[in-house]
């Protein structure tokens, strides 16, 4: 397996490494051993997340071993080499998962961030500051050529959460991702759909936050709605 070193949960820079911790999982034997939870809904067309703990150190790992053969070759095929291309490209991002490596061909490794999604964090956590900082994110991830494509869905955003410090953002899921040429005219307009997932939910809960320009994008987006299906 090639890794990247992976960095802690909160996505902050990579510690030196640690001689005294376990390996890596290298292998599927590896990968099934250290799992200590799956994340979210399984079945034959969508990936297993699964939740690992590897010397100390927890990792996500999208699984598309149990999917159908057909959907396994074509559809997760292209998602998988989509999101490690994304990741990739995100390296340097703080708010997204790092890459950490492939296992085989049909398993993805990634770094945890602790959190939860938007749908399960009442809307007095989500700061106009917290909006903010997640538009600066998709605005990085859009500088580097990214259009995540599904930030319209509550749990691909994450809201950390520390004592005594302001709630802060986390994308997640880069399987629908696409990667193209900064600036030019697909990349455009797909990124203003990314940036329409980030001001529906500022709306929803900080109405009074949206500036006259922000509302005008959104309702613009929202009217071409019934041609986008995500």
């Amino acid at each position: 397996m090639t890794t990247s070193p992976p960095g802690p949960a909160d996505g902050s820079p990579a510690p030196g490494p640690n001689p005294a911790a376990e390996p890596l999982p290298a292998t599927l034997a590896d990968v099934d051993r250290s799992t200590t939870q799956l994340l979210g809904k399984q079945g034959p067309f969508r990936p297993t997340v699964r939740l690992l703990e590897s010397g100390g150190t927890r990792l996500v790992a999208k699984d598309y071993r149990a999917c159908t053969p057909l959907y396994r070759w074509t559809v997760g095929a292209w998602n998988l080499a989509r999101e490690e291309t994304a990741l990739r490209r995100l390296a340097d991002v703080e708010g997204v998962p790092r890459f950490v490596g492939r296992v085989g061909r049909w398993v993805l490794l990634m770094t945890w961030i602790r959190g939860r999604d938007l749908g399960k964090v009442r809307r007095f956590r989500q700061t106009p500051a917290f909006f903010d900082q997640l538009m600066e994110i998709v605005n990085r991830m859009h500088e580097r050529g990214v259009v995540h494509l599904d930030l319209r869905q509550r749990r691909n955003i994450l809201i950390r959460t520390q004592a005594g410090k302001e709630p802060t953002p986390a994308v997640l899921d880069f399987g629908s991702a696409l990667c193209l040429r900064p600036g030019g005219m697909l990349h455009r307009g797909l990124a203003r759909i990314d940036r329409s997932g980030v001001l529906k939910y500022k709306r929803r809960a900080q109405p009074d936050s949206i500036t006259h320009e922000e509302a005008r994008s959104l309702r613009r987006v929202e009217r071409r709605r019934k041609l986008w299906p995500f």
